[in-house]
């Protein structure tokens, strides 16, 4: 006779281990001890995407190289969109100006006069690298994604040059880390979750045609659901002038949610955002209309995911050691919100890339740059 749904039998020990070895001792143990104790349960997961699971952002990669192909030009983003400003250094800055689109995201990523008052910073930037894609077609994203991602190498760090000796992003590649984690996640019946404040389209390709065929490897054969990507997204019109939202959109029709080339190339992006765009509390606020709950694990890397971390009732924090900023606000939060489980990995994203599995190499990496 089968247990019922509420009394499932928990996973084996042996079942949740965390083999890779760039895991931090304690940190493999304490992931493997909540794995036990919430396995089985259908509890929710929830994961920042950009330098949490990847080494590298997929949103700054696709925005290299639709800038280096030519498709984010002056011309083609609106005054409003691109606003020439000053900084607090008092240099004037224009889309017009300068070198190419990447460099006024890198200065728009923080543009006001308000610093260290200012409790979301780089939200601007976030939402002007989707809004500065109005026009586009969903389909001339992905074959940017496409691109960028054919650039990268795992664990090494490969650059795309947008003009040469001025500006450049890392191609991004998944931490073996993360898959195993995700794979181990899936395994025991957690509902894993992916919010990020890049576009929803990049990362969705990247799920499904990066992150998944490597969980299949672990003998994952579904990964992660395209309906369980969120990113940031603008309304989307078709050839009939008929609006569409991704998160609804991606439910609802098949041939869109596995990113169909075809269907793809009949959807432009408008210069309507979709709302509660995933950029630091509108994470939350993202997590609330899905899950309706608390997470029972999140994960992130960056001031940006504070807000989520705080949300949930376990955090796993990406501790970025050549962002040390990052990790004193972090530690300051973590004593604001003590309860629960915190675990900081190590991690490098430049030189050799990778999680370390104690925070010594990475002073002493670091140190010898």
């Amino acid at each position: 006779m089968k247990p019922a749904s509420g009394n499932r039998r928990r996973p084996a020990g042996p079942a949740c281990r965390l083999r890779e070895p760039g895991w931090a001792p304690e940190v493999r143990a304490s992931l493997e001890n909540l794995i036990r104790r919430g396995g089985g349960q259908g509890l929710p997961v929830v994961f920042d995407f950009d330098n949490t699971m990847v080494c590298g952002d997929i949103g700054e990669a696709t925005m290299a190289v639709l800038a280096r192909n030519g498709l984010l030009r002056e011309t083609a983003a609106p005054r409003w969109v691109s606003p020439s400003f000053r900084l607090a250094d008092g240099r004037q800055v224009s889309l017009a100006a300068c070198v190419d689109a990447t460099e006024y995201y890198e200065l728009f990523l923080a543009p006001t006069l308000h610093g260290a008052n200012d409790p979301t910073p780089q939200s601007n930037g976030y939402v002007w690298a989707v809004e500065a894609m109005q026009g586009l077609r969903v389909l001339d994203v992905i074959e940017a994604t496409r691109e960028a991602f054919r650039l990268a190498e795992p664990m090494q760090r490969r650059m795309i040059e947008v003009t040469p000796g001025k500006t450049a992003y890392p191609a991004p590649f998944f931490y073996p880390e993360i898959v195993e984690l995700i794979a181990l996640l899936l395994r025991t019946r957690f509902d894993v979750w992916i919010v990020s404040a890049s576009n929803a389209w990049s990362v969705r390709w990247m799920v499904l045609n990066g992150l998944n065929p490597l969980l299949r490897e672990h003998g994952v054969k579904r990964g992660v659901a395209p309906d369980h990507v969120v990113g940031v997204s603008t309304l989307l019109a078709d050839n009939q002038q008929r609006l569409f939202k991704d998160p609804v959109r991606v439910r609802e029709d098949p041939a869109y949610a596995r990113l169909d080339d075809k269907t793809l190339a009949k959807l432009t992006l408008t210069n309507k955002l979709h709302f509660p765009v995933p950029t630091y509390a509108g994470k939350v606020a993202c997590i609330w209309e899905l899950l309706g709950r608390r997470p029972f694990l999140c994960a992130g890397d960056s001031p940006g995911d504070h807000a989520m971390l705080s949300f949930s009732e376990n955090r796993l924090w990406i501790a970025r050691f050549e962002k040390p900023a990052y990790l004193r606000s972090t530690l300051r939060l973590k004593r604001r919100h003590a309860e629960g489980c915190w675990l900081f990995q190590p991690t490098l994203t430049q030189g050799s890339p990778g999680f370390l599995p104690r925070q010594g190499l990475a002073r002493k990496r670091l140190g010898a740059a």
